[in-house]
């Protein structure tokens, strides 16, 4: 069997996650930016707040992303992983961890839920530090076994558990908390799973995946008590939705004073911003929080009272408020470039694909989110991830037939 041959499923893969990002993103936009418009105009009664310039700038920018998505795309498939110490190390330790924290993660999402269960959505409390540790943690070491497993399919047990465990405690936070708790679990397994082959792209997926993506959307916000099954109340619950209105709205957004956004929330993880008292808000009950664009927002709306709402964002807007219309288009086709290659590094086993299969899921976000938030936390999760390496290192290499009592024979 030639070289081409053997590499060919793992390209065929890595195509179809790639076709199904695409879609997938092009369906957030779809519902964050033009199916409110398409419902204010053609359903209800006729009149969009969106204007048709802020619409087909958003067209624009899709269709960036699209050309940065395809045209810029690797063109040979991406190595195969190597067998050695730090894959096999880093997913058992990963398993491991995952077994270790997933009890902790259970107990704690149901702490969440059961403190939740009469308080109104967008007020009290959200979710404390210590179950956002745990919880992300635990996420953190499921993800780097399920990248770093050489063969996965090998061991079918390991893997369906990882990944039960990994769904079911933010199933449970986000039947009281936001939809993304779960997505954050969802889609790096369905991405994961595409672009290394463990499952194949076919219209009985993809009726699937639609069907997983209505609960999504409809399960927390039904158990929650959002009206949205009555006359007209499912036409409004997605007729509100648009962050186009946003982004038309804060055009000339006042930041005098402040640090422009992108920064920030690109550098939110790695520059202690509160501790030097600088590009920071006091919002939501709490001091020095980092002074990204949908804090910005909801400073501006609700100014600094306790309750946990807020406008969003929209990484059009951060990117317009930063260059203009010309920061549009670079940073649209850099999230796109970016977007591909991250699923070409996806397809093959490999320690960091916690980090590309997170920022992906991140990206598909990014029409209601902000620009930085999709690359935020590589710098923190690649030192976790080191950490992860030094532990599978020395564990290797204290089982290894060449060193005895410390010495190499």
């Amino acid at each position: 069997m030639s070289a081409h041959t053997r590499l060919l499923p793992q390209f065929v893969a890595e195509r179809h996650a790639a076709y199904l990002f695409a879609l997938a993103f092009l369906g957030a936009c779809g519902l964050f930016w033009w199916l409110p418009s398409l419902i204010n105009r053609h359903v209800l009664d006729g009149f969009d707040f969106v204007a048709n310039p802020i619409l087909a700038l958003s067209v624009f920018a899709a269709v960036i992303f699209l050309v940065g998505f395809f045209l810029l795309a690797p063109r040979k498939p991406a190595p195969p992983a190597a067998a050695g110490w730090e894959l096999d190390g880093c997913a058992d330790w990963g398993y491991a961890f995952a077994l270790a924290l997933a009890l902790p993660a259970l107990v704690l999402a149901v702490h969440f839920l059961l403190q939740r269960v009469q308080v109104e959505y967008g007020s009290g409390e959200g979710i404390p530090f210590v179950h956002q540790t745990v919880l992300y943690t635990h996420m953190f070491f499921c993800l780097l076994y399920l990248g770093a497993k050489r063969d996965a399919l090998d061991d079918r047990g390991r893997l369906v558990l990882v990944i039960v465990l990994l769904l079911l405690p933010r199933l449970i936070v986000s039947l009281s908390w936001g939809r993304f708790f779960v997505a954050q679990a969802i889609v790096p397994v369905l991405l994961l799973a595409l672009s290394r082959g463990w499952l194949r792209l076919n219209p009985l997926l993809i009726f699937n995946l639609l069907l997983v993506v209505a609960l999504v959307i409809f399960l927390p916000a039904a158990l929650r008590g959002d009206r949205i099954f009555g006359d007209q109340e499912l036409v409004q619950f997605f007729a509100h939705g648009s962050t186009l209105r946003l982004f038309q709205n804060n055009l000339d957004f006042d930041l005098t004073g402040r640090c422009a956004p992108i920064l920030v929330s690109l550098t939110a993880k790695i520059i202690p911003w509160g501790a030097l008292h600088e590009c920071t808000i006091d919002l939501w009950g709490q001091q020095q929080l980092p002074a990204t664009l949908d804090r910005l927002l909801a400073y501006a709306e609700i100014g600094s009272t306790d309750a946990l709402v807020g406008p969003g964002s929209n990484y059009l807007l951060e990117l317009f408020l930063f260059g203009g219309l010309g920061a549009i288009a670079f940073g649209s086709l850099l999230l796109g470039w970016s977007a591909r290659w991250f699923i070409h590094w996806l397809s093959v086993p490999s320690i960091f694909a916690g980090i590309w299969v997170e920022c992906l899921t991140r990206t598909l976000f990014a029409p209601r989110s902000n620009f930085g938030y999709v690359f935020e936390r590589i710098p923190s999760l690649l030192l976790a991830i080191l950490v992860v390496a030094a532990l599978a290192y020395l564990t290797h290499h204290r089982r290894s037939p060449l060193f005895r009592r410390g010495q190499p024979t």
